[in-house]
């Protein structure tokens, strides 16, 4: 979902907030808190954290990593 200002708004495409001033979370799409300091809901932070403590988190495991930049 962009804003009615996208491109002009600075954000990527899907990256503007709704209209009560809240995000999505880049990893599920889960609306964050308005106080988030995060673009990543703390559900997928703690996800992540368990997958590196299992040492899941591979050589050649980034495939939600865009490297077309």
């Amino acid at each position: 979902m962009t804003c009615e200002y996208y491109p002009c708004c600075g954000h990527e495409a899907g990256g503007c907030p709704h209209a009560d001033g809240r995000f999505d979370c880049v990893k599920c799409g889960k609306k964050l808190p308005k106080t988030s300091r995060s673009s990543i809901c703390t559900t997928c932070l703690r996800r992540m954290a368990r997958r590196d403590e299992r040492g899941m988190q591979g050589v050649g495991d980034f495939s939600d990593i865009d490297t077309n930049y």
